[in-house]
């Protein structure tokens, strides 16, 4: 149960930075922002968290063969999509239409990209840490 906490403290603060970034570019070209933003940022974030962790948490007894990777990572990206999708329509962040759909899997793109980039530098460092631990350990 504590390394699932901890799994969703660090996705949620990942995917909070992704949807921070997306959001700043998506509305720098407004000259003031509303303060509602701010939790409506922090619930996206929650949400997608939950459904993140969820996805990673998930280690099946067996090797899980590439498309099948592909398949799950795709239905991770559209179920992240429908949660913003249905939360950008409660909050009125873009109109319902086909380029605000597209916005929508835009912006999705992005924080994912933005995530896996950041999984994967931390990652990266504990990977690191983990070989120095081990060679001074055997020295």
């Amino acid at each position: 149960m504590k390394n699932i906490i901890s799994d969703f403290i660090k996705w949620f603060l990942i995917i909070n930075t992704g949807i921070m970034l997306i959001v700043w570019v998506n509305i720098a070209g407004y000259d003031t922002i509303w303060t509602t933003i701010i939790p409506q940022i922090l619930s996206a974030s929650f949400l997608t968290s939950i459904v993140t962790t969820a996805f990673f948490s998930f280690n099946p007894r067996k090797p899980i063969k590439v498309p099948v990777r592909i398949a799950l990572t795709f239905a991770h990206y559209l179920i992240l999509c429908i949660i913003i999708f249905v939360l950008g329509a409660l909050y009125d962040w873009f109109e319902l239409t086909i380029k605000g759909g597209v916005m929508v899997a835009a912006s999705v793109a992005g924080v994912y990209f933005i995530s896996a980039a950041i999984s994967y530098v931390l990652s990266k460092a504990e990977a690191d840490e983990m070989t120095h631990a081990l060679q001074n350990y055997k020295d």
